[in-house]
């Protein structure tokens, strides 16, 4: 038996100490602890409670302890909850806590291409999320303030907390919550802890298989200078997966007669996708994360820990995708010639004449990097103070590369035009199955020519330095006060993103044109080079959907080497546009704009300074309200100092002023005055103070049955791409004379560096009845009242500069609008031990969230882009990412050595976002629910073996497209089975 030390439970006066059997620490993989450790800083400890169990049990009973003993609303998950299922990364693993959904793409903005493993993590509705590491700052190089989730391995994970509301002393910047994630120490356990695993992880429909391993090794020794304890783990998994998709696009609307309702305004009473297509992504992903903490006790007086984590993460993805658009050419009648149609009006199969066939191969490269480095100190020389303090250091890096390369079918006769069909079924509401006229042509490399080339790449770096020290009097003769604790924090941290604009040229040829003369048109059977090949697309939609089966690609070579590419296909370039890839050197010299509103440079300095005061109090006997309570009251103080680095520019009076006149004189010495001014790199200062009170309560109505309430000030700064600092203006002209038809004389786009803070005032309150060491009924409410929401707005400002003033209508992000959310969360879970053998290793785990929102207002990513501004302006469309309705159920079974556990997750169809890139159109994703499942078996003490499979079901994702009266399917994309053979060893 190993006894792992009792762990801190955010300063809870609470305890639990738990034996862990040999079983529990290979089921971990990664050894982790069940419980955290001592709380130094309280006054007196109180009974320790003897729990011997093992497994997932053992888990489920650490996470139940570890909530019911906290000082706030909060729920976490220990390390055998995280490896019993298939959760490759902790966005995974943190889908299955109640209030917690996972949106599952990288980028709601790019709706085309999912997630291969979980992406975004919203908590009670909202992606305001903080994120910790052991407690301090945690983030990713790509937008500088939060951690990309998909950066985290679950394997060096000891635990996941999630903190719904704050206390005093917790770090600002989370309205939604704070996820604190725990990694193991040496002083966890008392004896030397060593163990491995490893797993083969093989993607159905990818036909491939990817090796992971962990390990941990920890000890600690008495010596001269004091008890000294050493860990180091590591975790390195690779992982492959293979996503099929269909896709249309926005739909056109079309009147009785036939007539396009975009042209002639009429009600539209059929819809129709404008482009059709479908592509395959392959994606693999190597995740590299280590581990190593060095503790030192010279005496019982004083702790010393040093660590340093470094987590590195290189994902991959090749993309094949086939794009058909044309002419919904004949009769559109419903139900007859050649298109049928649903009792809403959406087309549901019918011929697309004269389609033009577009193929291309993209590949996407991200490399990122996190490193933290802390060193952390507790002093507690009587049984009245406790000093504590730690010092942290933080740097990330984040690269990114994207190329695409474009082949195009030609006609049946080379030349510039294609005369394919195509059949489309969309099996009434099914999965659309399309069919081209010209298969033999597919296949012919002779009727492809090289159309268009695009690349795109990022360069960002952040580091923070932050250190903290905190003083803990504790009361030793008070009934009442149990502790006063003040602190002060301070942080220093540099963002820096590097972005090109998306870099798209013409190659060669297009539909509409482009080489010279029919005889420029390069052909792929012309082209010398080895830069194309034949694709087939087996097994497409795992055979369920019919696609054309083959095409001419650009090849993985072609694309992975866009230098080399250039070279290559130097000779087919005749149509003058002349594609470069972008250079490092060059590429980031530019300013924010339509296809990148982060382009350019952004550099951006963030200091903080906080300060907090907290009391800890409690009446053991109820003589205060008759009932037993405790609780803490504080007040968080924070002072926000920023300087961002920007440049702004004018446009003058330009070609439009042919000949002198008083305006293009005006408008051209306000433009020259603006540049002089703005148009070099320099900094811009804004600061803000915030004052974050809380009061959190915990009453004991029973001694199974306590009921917590809190009241909280809770915040979330603005990103680094929010308050980048820059304006371009531009004048309004008829002729040589600024448009009178207008109320203003130009039209302006920019950033904010002055946005201030989102608040939010928070009022907690749950009942939780625990009836055994893992068995419980819970029930918490939430309530948030927001303010200063970041919105897109377009004013009139007055600007002067050269003698001259002028009007500018300006589009800029601006605390603009104030909602209410509020919900509920249930959860139950109980392993039944009163039925009969074998039954009685029968365990079920539920829970179920329910998010309602009142205002607020969505934020438009790019403001250069007018259909994302008038879509996050658009009152009729919800919030973002919130999902009304949310579930899980967990299936358990713990017995005869075997582990198993059967999990099905579930969330409501929602608004991914209001603007899609390419098709300008709110998306909706529609309800989702995944079964995942996992088996182990312990062969003896030493050994445990397992699969785990993701996915278990198969399930497809559809989402659609349109406003909230009338929307269409939009994608729908069959993501990979996984299935995972375990060995978990531990000595």
């Amino acid at each position: 038996m190993i006894d792992a030390n009792p762990q801190q439970i955010f300063g809870a006066q609470r305890f639990v100490k738990t034996s862990v059997s040999a079983a529990v620490l290979t089921a971990l993989g990664v050894v982790a602890p069940v419980m955290a450790q001592t709380d130094d800083n309280s006054a007196e400890q109180a009974a320790l409670e003897e729990i011997v169990v093992t497994g997932q049990r053992a888990s489920i009973e650490s996470a139940q302890a570890i909530k019911r003993d906290s000082e706030v609303v909060m729920d976490s998950i220990t390390a055998v909850d995280i490896g019993a299922l298939p959760d490759r990364s902790v966005a995974e693993a943190l889908q299955r806590v109640p209030g917690v959904q996972l949106q599952r793409t990288n980028d709601a903005r790019d709706p085309a291409r999912l997630a291969a493993e979980g992406g975004d993590v919203f908590v009670r509705g909202l992606n305001w999320v903080r994120t910790e590491l052991n407690g301090r700052d945690i983030f990713s190089a790509s937008n500088g303030r939060s951690l990309g989730f998909e950066d985290v391995s679950a394997d060096l994970m000891a635990g996941v907390d999630v903190y719904k509301a704050p206390t005093a002393d917790m770090i600002e910047g989370g309205i939604g919550g704070t996820v604190n994630l725990r990694t193991r120490k040496p002083f966890d356990s008392d004896d030397m802890v060593a163990a491995a695993s490893a797993d083969y992880n093989y993607a159905e429909l990818y036909e491939e298989g990817f090796p992971s391993f962990n390990g941990l090794f920890s000890n600690r020794w008495d010596t001269a200078i004091g008890e000294v304890g050493f860990l180091v783990s590591a975790s390195v998994a690779e992982i492959g997966n293979r996503t099929d998709s269909v896709q249309t696009s926005r739909y056109i609307g079309y009147d009785a007669d036939g007539n396009a309702t975009s042209a002639d305004g009429n009600p539209a009473q059929y819809y129709m996708p404008n482009v059709l297509g479908f592509r395959r992504i392959d994606w693999e992903q190597d995740r590299d994360s280590y581990s190593a903490a060095l503790q030192w006790a010279p005496s019982d007086k004083l702790e010393v820990t040093l660590q340093a984590i470094q987590s590195s993460t290189y994902a991959e993805d090749i993309e094949r995708n086939t794009g058909i658009g044309g002419d919904f050419g004949g009769d559109i009648t419903p139900n007859t010639g050649d298109y049928n149609y649903d009792d809403k009006g959406f087309i549901t199969g019918g011929t697309l004449y004269n389609a033009g066939i577009s193929n291309n191969t993209r590949l996407g490269k991200r490399d990122a990097e996190t490193t933290d480095y802390s060193l952390a100190f507790e002093y507690a020389p009587n049984e009245n103070w406790t000093v504590s303090g730690d010092l942290q250091y933080v740097e990330s890096a984040t690269d990114v590369e994207s190329s695409t390369f474009f082949t195009q079918l030609a006609g049946e006769e080379r030349g510039p035009s294609s005369n394919s069909n195509v059949e489309v079924d969309f099996a009434f509401g099914g999965v659309p199955s399309i069919d081209i006229s010209a298969d033999e042509r597919q296949a012919m490399q002779g009727a492809y020519w090289w159309g268009a080339a695009m690349d795109h790449i990022q360069d960002n770096d952040a580091d923070s330095l932050a250190g903290r020290v905190d003083v803990d009097y504790h009361f030793t003769d008070s009934d009442f006060m149990r502790s006063v604790s003040v602190g002060v924090r301070r942080s220093d941290r540099e963002a820096i993103t590097r972005q090109s604009g998306y870099n798209w040229s013409l190659l060669n040829n297009q539909f509409w044109g482009g080489a010279p003369t029919p005889e420029d048109i390069v052909y792929l059977d012309q082209d010398t080079q080895d830069g194309t090949e034949l694709y087939t697309f087996d097994n497409f939609y795992g055979g369920d959907v019919t696609v054309p089966g083959v095409g001419w690609f650009p090849t993985y070579g072609l694309v992975s080497d866009r230098d080399a590419a250039y070279e290559q296909l130097a000779d087919v370039q005749r149509a003058g546009w002349g594609w470069v890839p972008l250079d490092p050197e060059t590429a980031y010299d530019l300013d924010p704009r339509g296809d990148n509103v982060s382009a350019g440079i952004n550099n951006q300095n963030e200091v903080n300074t906080a300060a907090y005061v907290m009391a800890r109090f409690g009446d053991d006997a109820g003589d205060l309200f008759g009932i037993p309570f405790d609780g803490n009251v504080g007040v968080r103080f924070v002072e926000t100092e920023l300087t961002a680095r920007g440049r702004s520019a004018a446009g003058g009076a330009g070609d439009a002023c042919t000949t002198t006149s008083p305006d293009c004189e005006g408008t051209q010495a306000f433009a020259d005055a603006y540049n002089a001014l703005y148009g070099e790199y320099a900094d811009y200062e804004h600061s803000y103070t915030n004052v974050l009170p809380s009061l959190n309560l915990r009453f004991s109505l029973t001694d199974e049955l306590q009921m917590r309430f809190g009241l909280s000030r809770a915040m979330v700064r603005p990103s680094f791409t929010q308050t980048q600092p820059y304006t371009t203006l531009g004048f309004d002209f008829l002729g040589n004379t600024l448009n009178p038809e207008t109320t203003y004389d130009g039209t302006g786009t920019g950033g904010n560096y002055q946005l201030e803070p989102t608040i939010s005032d928070q009022i907690d309150l749950s009942l939780e009845y625990y009836f055994g060491n893992a068995n419980s009924i819970t029930l918490a409410l939430f309530h948030k009242d927001i303010e200063d929401y970041i919105g897109t707005t377009t004013q009139l400002e007055s600007i002067s500069e050269g003698g001259q003033t002028y009007d500018f209508e300006v589009t800029r992000q601006v605390n603009a609008a104030e909602g209410k959310l509020q919900g509920a969360e249930l959860a139950y879970q109980q392993f039944f031990d009163m039925l009969p053998s074998p039954f009685d290793g029968l365990g079920f785990q539920a829970n179920y969230t329910f998010i309602d929102n009142e205002g607020g207002m969505n934020q438009a990513v790019n403001i250069f882009e007018a259909p994302q501004v008038e879509g996050s302006t658009d009152e009729s469309l919800p919030i973002e990412g919130i999902s009304d309705n949310s579930y899980n159920l967990t299936l358990m079974y713990e017995k005869y050595d075997v582990s198993a556990r059967l999990a099905y997750n579930w969330r409501e169809r929602y608004l991914l976002t209001t603007s899609a890139a390419n098709i300008n159109r709110p998306v909706w994703f529609d309800d989702y629910g995944q079964l995942d499942g996992s088996v182990f078996y312990n062969i003896n003490d030493n050994v445990k073996v397992g699969m785990q499979v993701t996915n278990l079901t198969a399930e497809s994702t559809k989402l659609e497209v349109g406003d909230t009266q009338i929307a269409g399917d939009y994608s729908w994309t069959q993501g990979d089975r996984r299935v995972a053979l375990v060995l978990r060893t531990q000595f």
